[in-house]
């Protein structure tokens, strides 16, 4: 093997095949043998095993012969043979700008679409499911029968497909559960995980207890959280750091290597005493148990053990679906079971009753913990720091769900308060007196609900500041509403002004990356959408407290 093809090289597009650049692709194939990354050693294979040292990927190569043969032989102009080893010379030269998860779902498509092939090729490609149609497109596109007009058609209705399968998957924020069940969760996780547990049974939820504490504040993909290596936890000075795995390749041009050291870097983070010590327990309680082949910090002996199952050689790590199982035992066994909630799996209500909680997902915590980062004001650098983002635009997208985090905060923290009778100090934020539903009338016809200037007091006046830098501006004072406006009827203007602040964000992103902007930009408009969320949850609080002290009060909020 020349040494030239012992390097990885960048392959920015696929040219039209030929003979020569399918030797070229069982020249990379060998390469990638030797680098452990393909464990089948022959090219000719109909089946490769894979590997990204996380998992392990199949590629079958069983393209129906018969449906091959009647509609896309004609159509390409290529034998059965001379079409697979296209197929896989594809998958090897696009090793390095795609996952092998990505090149997996996109042989699954081709297979697909000549299976479900019926009659006529340009018009059931409309009825059958791509998952990776622009992958589908890079291949027939590079196939040596290009001018083929037949295969143009083909191609422009793959791209149909493609503009269809945007439009139905915009890139939006994660349709979340009701961030109700997130607080929910958190209580019954946090009040099972103080009963009196065998070392059997804390041992199986660990890893789920682990997750929830430290995905819940660190914005983590799953991937990183079960790579977490087994020496995690650092001591200096009396105080303690946990160092992650972040993935390095989202947001970068650089190549794939499909090796954790290399795909992966090391980031520690400070955390407080009590996860430290939660972290060091769990060391101590596994310390006898085996480790796993990538040595990380979640061991499975105790999981495969409930499951009647032996762990196998290649006991690599606690894997996603792993983790998944045991999410779902919890919501069967300690939800519903011992706490008796009705848990919805799928098709949520819009309205959650207060034995009721919608399921949550093992990637979910990531925003939740980038949401909450915003809401409690952290700021923009550290935001983008933690998000694991090459730079700050890519965190943008979170922030469209903060209103509604901030109002089911509050009022799920509120609930808990009273129910427990404590008193209605929630939090810092609280204000020092309650905002009653008397107000001054003021010269132009507005409201002045502030209490200390009803009884002359200006101090509150002297707090504010407009845009344009006025002292004691009235349109500027949390005090002030319009002629005939009550003091808490600003729940709309609160989340129009979230909302539009979330858009300035956008908007600084987008100038940022048109060169037409600075970073300082998206800092000072993450600032002030930090700012009125924060203005938001005080408001939110005083409505709560002041409607539980009038005699007849209303219904605190529509939850």
């Amino acid at each position: 093997m020349s040494n030239q093809a012992k390097l990885f090289r960048t392959v920015t597009s696929i040219l039209d095949f030929d003979q020569a650049l399918v030797d070229r692709a069982v020249e990379y194939f060998d390469d990638y043998v030797e680098k452990g990354i393909i464990l089948t050693p022959d090219f000719g294979s109909n089946k490769w095993q894979t590997t990204n040292e996380y998992a392990n990927l199949s590629f079958m190569f069983n393209v129906n012969y018969f449906q091959y043969n009647r509609y896309y032989k004609p159509l390409i102009g290529l034998d059965y043979a001379a079409f697979i080893d296209y197929l896989k010379s594809f998958i090897v030269l696009s090793m390095e700008q795609h996952v092998l998860y990505s090149l997996q779902i996109f042989v699954r498509d081709v297979k697909r679409l000549i299976k479900e092939t019926k009659q006529d090729i340009l018009v059931d490609i409309q009825n059958i499911k791509l998952s990776s149609p622009s992958l589908c497109i890079d291949f027939f596109s590079s196939l040596p029968c290009y001018e083929n007009t037949y295969l143009n058609q083909l191609l422009e209705q793959l791209d149909n497909v493609l503009m269809t399968h945007y439009r139905s998957k915009p890139k939006q924020q994660r349709q979340l559960a009701q961030f109700q069940s997130y607080f929910i969760f958190n209580d019954l996780l946090a009040d099972y995980w103080q009963q009196p547990l065998s070392d059997e049974e804390r041992l199986f939820y660990f890893p789920l207890y682990l997750w929830w504490q430290i995905t819940g504040i660190i914005p983590l993909r799953p991937r990183e959280f079960l790579l977490t290596q087994r020496n995690c936890l650092s001591e200096k000075r009396g105080k303690y750091y946990l160092t992650l795995r972040r993935n390095n390749l989202k947001g970068k041009e650089k190549g794939v290597s499909h090796k954790i050291s290399e795909d992966y870097y090391l980031s520690t983070y400070e955390i407080p005493v009590e996860l430290a010590q939660t972290i060091q327990t769990y060391l101590t309680l596994t310390k006898g148990l085996s480790s796993t082949q990538l040595n990380t910090l979640f061991v499975t002996d105790s999981h495969y053990k409930r499951w009647g199952r032996k762990t196998g050689k290649n006991n690599r790590f606690l894997t996603y679906t792993n983790l998944n199982t045991i999410l779902k035992s919890f919501f069967n066994e300690i939800i519903a079971d011992k706490y008796g909630y009705h848990v919805h799996y799928t098709n949520s209500p819009a309205r959650l009753e207060d034995n009721e909680i919608s399921f949550i997902h093992i990637g979910d915590t990531r925003h939740i913990a980038m949401i909450n980062l915003i809401a409690e004001g952290s700021s923009p650098v550290t935001a983008m720091l933690l998000a694991g983002h090459e730079n700050i635009t890519t965190s943008a997208h979170y922030f469209s769900n903060l209103s509604q985090f901030i109002e089911c905060r509050s009022y799920q923290v509120y609930r808990k308060l009273i129910g427990t009778q404590t008193s209605y100090e929630i939090s810092k934020s609280q204000p020092q007196y309650s905002i009653g539903r008397s107000f001054v009338t003021l010269d132009n016809k507005g409201r002045c609900y502030s209490p200390r200037f009803a009884e002359g007091d200006y101090s509150d006046c002297l707090k504010v500041i407009s845009n344009h830098a006025e002292l004691g501006a009235c349109t500027s004072c949390p005090f002030y509403r319009k002629a005939g406006k009550d003091y808490f009827s600003m729940d709309k203007s609160f989340k129009k002004t979230i909302n539009e602040g979330a858009l300035v964000v956008d908007e600084a992103v987008k100038r940022v990356r048109q060169g037409k902007g600075g970073m300082e930009d998206i800092g000072e408009a993450l600032l002030k959408l930090a700012t009125v969320s924060y203005s938001y949850q005080e408001y939110l609080t005083a409505k709560q407290v002041t409607e539980q002290e009038e005699p007849n009060g209303k219904k605190t909020a529509d939850f």
